[in-house]
């Protein structure tokens, strides 16, 4: 991607998360977004197929970026670094309150943001644990491991995105700790604790 490229991408990812801070993101346009970040129509598609994808790919770039900045101390011991990660994530969402408010509201429809969150946390438990910093889900007797990994997993991941639905309905301002408060709370005996 050339500087051009760049510049275009950067100024239609801000202008799709102020327009989506300001309304439903299925409100708006292709054409509004264009004109938001001060490009042709056909720039817009050259980026996204849709303004849902575009507040998909900004919002998933900055919560990937703060995921990389929190796991890249190996040092860190099991705790601190699912603390870091979640604080990372959650100052995220709070910056972008009003868009995740909406994306993750009961009327969210075709711009929820829950799959989108969840398959985040996903990601960030499987870095973990090939981290060695998270264990494995304990198997009952016959149970299929992979199945039961999975299902924990996917359990973590949208428990986190419910909890976060929650957490954004406390009145301002909201405070990362108590989030991180909850996690410790929701989370079964065998995942690491803060």
């Amino acid at each position: 991607m050339d500087a051009r490229q760049r510049r275009s991408r950067a100024a239609l990812r801000a202008a799709v998360l102020e327009l989506a801070a300001e309304r439903s993101i299925a409100e708006v346009t292709a054409t509004d977004i264009a004109a938001a970040a001060g490009v042709h129509r056909t720039t817009f598609y050259q980026h996204a197929a849709s303004p849902v994808d575009l507040l998909l790919d900004a919002l998933g770039a900055e919560i990937d970026e703060a995921r990389e900045r929190t796991l890249t101390d190996t040092a860190a011991a099991p705790v601190e670094a699912i603390v870091a990660v979640s604080r990372a994530v959650i100052e995220h969402i709070d910056h972008h309150a009003a868009v995740y408010r909406r994306g993750l509201g009961p009327d969210s429809g075709g711009g929820s943001l829950h799959r989108m969150l969840g398959d985040h946390f996903l990601t960030s438990i499987d870095l973990l644990r090939e981290q060695g910093r998270v264990p494995d889900a304990p198997v009952p007797a016959g149970a299929d491991s992979v199945y039961v990994q999975a299902s924990v997993d996917r359990h973590h991941a949208d428990g986190a995105v419910g909890a976060i639905a929650v957490w954004l309905d406390l009145p301002e301002p909201r405070d990362p700790d108590v989030f991180i408060g909850i996690l410790d709370v929701i989370q079964p005996a065998w995942w690491p604790k803060s």
